[in-house]
């Protein structure tokens, strides 16, 4: 198998040494990148639920990612639908995550954690706010920067315990 770039060769280096596997074992003080091997079984624990997080913003709306093009970023697992999206995430991740960690955001703002169904979302601000479902997505847009607030202060409250 052929690669155009020196980073793609890296990358595939790394996860044919098991770095993948050291990562997810490693404190997660530090911010660790690297491609999923491809070649490895890989069947739950997908971030966004297999949703390419960027697509969100390109394609603005909810797209399945692809198993081959999986990115570990601090310990989860992210698909995308294309190379494209994959590289764009590896330049910026944390511009392309979910806010509170892939919760619904009225959930946070309640100071709930309720799983969010990934094709209810929002982009605000350029952030991206996925929600339960429909109904709870139209209670928290009647006030969503009110709301932002209290989930960002609830998030910091749940993230210390």
């Amino acid at each position: 198998m052929s690669y155009k770039s020196g980073l793609s060769r890296l990358f595939l280096v790394i996860a044919a040494v098991g770095l993948v596997a050291a990562v997810a074992r490693e404190p997660q003080t530090k911010e660790h990148i690297a491609l999923v091997d491809p070649s490895v079984s890989i069947r739950d624990g997908f971030a966004i639920d297999g949703y390419d997080p960027v697509a969100y913003f390109s394609d603005h709306k909810a797209v399945r990612g692809n198993e081959t093009l999986a990115v570990e970023f601090n310990g989860a697992r992210f698909l995308f639908a294309n190379r494209e999206n994959r590289d764009r995430f590896l330049t910026d991740p944390r511009h392309f995550l979910p806010q509170f960690g892939g919760f619904s955001t009225y959930g946070v703002a309640k100071g709930k954690l309720y799983a969010a169904d990934p094709e209810v979302f929002d982009i605000i601000d350029g952030r991206l706010y996925l929600s339960r479902n429909e109904k709870v997505r139209d209670l928290w847009q009647r006030n969503p920067a009110g709301y932002i607030d209290l989930a960002e202060n609830n998030w910091r409250d749940i993230q210390a315990r």
